[in-house]
């Protein structure tokens, strides 16, 4: 009987699991939020925002995004996201590792 409520009890504490790391996986992509900065660093564009509540966002970008830097300063956008890999390495310099990371691929200016 004990074997059986750990059991239940470990299926309930690995559903959960499961559910509070998608959960917070989808709440840390922002949706929307003001352009503060876009730096073109080694690897990406790297994009801080700040949403609605005054938090900001430090979030990777295609170059793209960068490029047309002064079009997206002090904007209010919505943004949308594409899983790429990036590389892995502790120089820019290729190495043959990488991970995969969203990136902003858009941003839509809004009102």
């Amino acid at each position: 009987m004990l074997k059986q409520i750990m059991a239940s009890f470990s299926l309930i504490a690995i559903a959960l699991a499961t559910f509070s790391i998608s959960a917070i996986a989808q709440e840390s992509l922002l949706e929307e939020g003001m352009v503060i900065e876009l730096v073109a660093g080694d690897l990406m564009c790297y994009a801080t925002l700040v949403d609605d509540d005054g938090k900001e966002y430090s979030i990777g970008a295609k170059f793209e995004i960068c490029d047309d830097r002064d079009f997206y300063l002090d904007q209010r956008v919505r943004l949308t996201y594409e899983e790429v890999n990036v590389n892995d390495c502790e120089s820019s310099e290729p190495c043959g590792k990488t991970r995969k990371e969203q990136v902003i691929s858009e941003m839509e200016v809004i009102e």
